[in-house]
C-alpha cells in the first residue's frame, strides 16, 4: 500500500497540535537545529572516529535500534525540553511523545500513548533527507492490528493527517565519505604509511590529495583518521597534511589565521572551525589570468588547472597579516 510522501501542511484542527507547533517553531524557526540534531545522531552512532564507520548499513542491527532512543534524547537536550510522564516530552503543558523510523508510515505506538500527540521524525542518510511533524496517536489514525509488543502502526489515513513541520521536507549535512566517489573513497581509505602506525596520517593526506575544493567537515576527517589521538592536528603543519602536500602543490587550509583570506581570494568556500579545505595551486600566469588571486608572502597564485605542472606549495603565514581582516 502506497503511504501519503510528505509536503507542506496548513494548520490542524487540533488545537493542541497548533500550539506544540507554534512552540517548536518559536525555539527553531527554520528547522536548522532539527536537521542538526539528526546529524549529530548519525554520526554519534557511527562513531567514525573510534571505529571508522560511515554507513548506517554497516551498523549492527541493535545500534540500529538504537537510533530512535538517540533521536529522542539528542532531541530533549537540544530544546531543553521538559520530561512527560507518560511521554518523553512536555512541551507547553502537553504531553509529546518522540517517534523514529527509517521510513514514513513506520512508527510503533504503544497502548499507553494512545490519545496522546506523536512527534514523528524520520531521516534518510544516502538522500541527505529528513521530516519531522506532529500526528495525534487517536483510535481513529492508528491501525486495528497490533505487534507482539502490542504497538500500533499509523493507518494510511492517520499518515496523511500528519502536520508536517518546517515545510515536510528539510536537508541534511552530507555525509561525505558516504556520497563520495567509492574509487576515490577506496584509494583514501587503504592508503597506508611508510610504517604500520602512519596509516591513520596516510589516509588523511590522502583524503585532502583526493578531494579538493571542498570543506571537509570534521566527522570526515576524524572517521578517515579513526584510531589517531588528534585526527584535527594530523591536517596541520608539523609533520602533518599541510607539510606533507606542500610538494604536490596543494594547500590545505583550515578556519585560523591567514588561511580564510586565501580561501576566499582563491574562490573557495571559507572553513569553520573543525573544517578544512585543500587546493592545488601555482603561481598567477599573467595578469590577465581569470582566476581568482591570492597574494602568499608576495607572490600572488592561482588555483591550477589539470594541466597546470606541480610546484611546491607556498607556506601561508600562521599569524594573520592581512590588514581589516575579520576572521577568526
Amino acid at each position: 500500500m502506497t503511504l501519503p510522501l510528505p509536503g507542506f501542511s496548513g494548520p490542524s484542527e487540533d488545537e493542541e497540535i497548533e500550539i506544540v507547533k507554534a512552540a517548536l517553531y518559536a525555539l527553531d524557526p527554520t528547522g536548522q537545529r532539527m536537521a542538526d540534531v539528526i546529524r549529530a545522531t548519525y554520526d554519534q552512532l557511527l562513531d567514525g572516529r573510534r571505529m571508522g564507520r560511515w554507513d548506517y548499513q554497516d551498523l549492527h542491527k541493535t545500534e540500529k535500534t538504537h537510533m530512535g532512543t538517540l533521536v529522542e534524547i539528542n532531541i530533549f537536550k537540544e530544546f531543553n525540553l521538559e520530561e512527560g510522564t507518560v511521554a518523553d516530552y512536555v512541551i507547553e503543558g502537553i504531553e509529546v511523545d518522540c517517534k523514529y523510523a527509517k521510513r514514513v508510515g513506520g512508527w510503533e505506538v504503544g497502548p499507553e500513548l494512545v490519545g496522546h500527540l506523536c512527534l514523528v521524525v524520520t531521516a534518510n542518510d544516502m538522500q541527505s533527507t529528513w521530516q519531522a511533524g506532529l500526528v495525534r496517536a487517536s483510535e481513529e489514525n492508528l491501525r486495528t492490528t497490533e505487534n507482539r509488543d502490542r504497538k500500533r502502526r499509523f493507518s494510511p489515513s492517520g499518515v496523511n493527517s500528519i502536520i508536517w513541520l518546517w515545510g515536510g521536507a528539510g536537508k541534511l549535512a552530507s555525509n561525505q565519505l558516504l556520497h563520495m566517489d567509492p574509487t576515490k573513497r577506496d584509494r583514501i581509505m587503504s592508503a597506508k604509511g611508510r610504517i604500520k602506525s602512519k596509516g591513520g596520517q596516510a589516509r588523511i593526506n590522502a583524503l585532502f590529495e583526493e578531494f579538493q575544493r571542498t570543506v571537509v567537515r570534521r566527522v570526515t576527517l576524524e572517521t578517515v583518521g579513526y584510531g589517531l589521538e588528534d585526527p584535527l592536528k594530523r591536517a596541520r603543519s608539523n609533520g602533518g597534511a599541510r607539510d606533507a602536500l606542500r610538494n604536490k602543490g596543494i594547500l590545505v587550509l583550515g578556519h585560523q589565521d591567514n588561511d580564510p583570506l586565501v580561501a576566499r581570494s582563491l574562490g573557495l568556500e571559507v572553513p569553520e572551525k573543525g573544517e578544512f579545505i585543500s587546493v592545488r595551486v601555482v603561481p598567477a600566469p599573467d595578469p590577465r589570468d581569470e582566476r581568482p588571486v591570492a597574494e602568499i608572502e608576495g607572490q600572488h597564485w592561482v588555483v591550477a588547472r589539470s594541466d597546470d605542472p606541480p610546484v611546491t606549495a607556498p607556506v601561508v603565514p600562521r599569524k594573520k597579516s592581512a590588514p581589516g581582516y575579520e576572521g577568526e
